[in-house]
């Protein structure tokens, strides 16, 4: 039993939980450094969005690495080393001489600094929050989604006042000052906190009598894998506007520099709303079912731009997957607490979100390719063609059943 105490301090460490996901999220609107860097060098856009992929599968590794060691380790100093890291891969970036050295100081310095905050600033703010759970994980998840509505615009601006490599010093400045500030603040709370007025459940677990798989047990799973390749199958769209949205608006559906720039904004505002709309969903209809209406919306959406190119509807077709995306990541975390146990999930989901570094690997590259030809079509329907696939894998998790629940039995 723990010590109920008081403590509005936890409230800070959710505005700090939250700045730090707003200053991550900044990678998003890497689609606006894209045409410029083409422009102002001579590296084609696979090689560009390579650093893009980088960044994310460097994410997603160290958030593994982090959540096995971070009980050894002094809080702070994760905090201040990922911000230290983070900041300076922005900064680096923007001194960068070649591709190569881009993928060295955008993909793997930010992508290391990236991932020891991103899964244990979320995690350490909600073990605050066991009273109000819901609350703090639609805010320091959400603003996860409106960085990019920042960074896009002041990117922008200082790209075609300056240069694009002047647009990551800038920012990677303004995101090593705001972590510095706040990362004193963002730690977990000591174990068995309780909050003042607040009785605990009789269980903590989000599956009542489940077995709590650790992350080897859960790996040898087939549901594992198949969760694994719905996140890789609807992720892939998504990450195609992440990493591509500004370049592809322009060059697919005629649009100025200025409404390319507002595409980003458009497909993180969308991917905030999904969030929100789509996880309350949720709780009327089930995770699963309301993640297949998210992929059918998506499927739509991706075959619908292989053959519109009315800049106006375009963008209306780029909001709607921005809001799946916001659906996938908005419930996969409770989706893999339920199949699994609530006792290992921050592990467990770390491992799990390595699926969405094999979709950042997938989906630039899908769109650089498909873009020699003139033509991004064909890279649109494959992507429609994963997310139905991702479809039907999910079926067949649904059909089968909590493993958690399963295994109690």
């Amino acid at each position: 039993m723990g010590t109920i105490v008081s403590t509005p301090n936890r409230w800070l460490v959710l505005i700090s939980g939250s700045v730090f996901t707003f200053a991550l999220s900044g990678t998003s609107a890497f689609s606006v450094f894209v045409s410029p860097l083409m422009e102002e060098t001579s590296w084609d856009m696979g090689q560009i969005t390579l650093a893009f992929t980088l960044y994310n599968i460097f994410i997603a590794v160290m958030g593994i690495i982090v959540g096995t060691v971070a009980h050894k380790i002094v809080p702070h100093r994760i905090v201040f080393t990922g911000s230290l890291f983070f900041g300076a891969g922005w900064i680096l970036t923007g001194f960068a001489t070649s591709v190569a050295m881009m993928w060295l100081t955008f993909g793997v310095l930010a992508g290391i600094g990236g991932g020891m905050i991103y899964n244990y600033t979320i995690t350490s703010v909600l073990k605050w929050f066991p009273d109000r759970r819901g609350l703090a994980s639609g805010l320091v998840i959400g603003f996860a989604a409106v960085g990019p509505v920042f960074a896009a615009p002041v990117a922008t601006a200082v790209i075609e006042a300056k240069s694009v490599f002047a647009g990551f010093i800038v920012l990677g400045i303004v995101y090593a000052i705001l972590m510095f500030i706040f990362a004193a603040f963002v730690r977990p709370p000591a174990e068995g906190y309780i909050p003042a007025g607040w009785t605990p459940p009789s269980t903590d677990s989000s599956v009542p009598g489940g077995v709590q798989l650790t992350w080897r047990e859960m790996m040898k799973t087939s549901t594992f894998w198949l969760l694994f390749f719905v996140f890789v199958g609807a992720g892939t769209s998504y990450m195609m506007m992440l990493g591509a949205a500004a370049t592809i608006g322009k060059e697919q559906a005629g649009m100025s520099v200025e409404l390319a720039t507002i595409s980003v904004t458009v497909v993180a505002l969308s991917n905030f709303i999904g969030r929100m709309i789509f996880g309350a969903l949720s709780d009327k209809l089930g995770r699963e079912i309301t993640l297949m209406i998210a992929m059918a919306v998506n499927v739509a959406a991706m075959l619908s731009m292989s053959v519109v190119t009315n800049a106006g509807l375009f963008l209306a077709l780029m909001a709607l997957v921005g809001a799946s995306g916001g659906a996938l990541l908005a419930l996969f975390p409770a989706l893999v607490s339920d199949q699994f146990g609530a006792k290992y999930s921050t592990l467990n989901y770390a491992i799990m979100f390595t699926a969405y570094s094999v979709a950042a690997l997938i989906a630039p590259q899908l769109a650089a390719f498909y873009r020699q030809s003139g033509n991004y079509a064909p890279a649109f329907m494959w992507a429609a063609v994963l997310t139905v696939a991702a479809i039907a894998a999910l079926g067949i998790v649904m059909k089968k059943g909590s493993v958690s629940q399963r295994r109690s039995k």
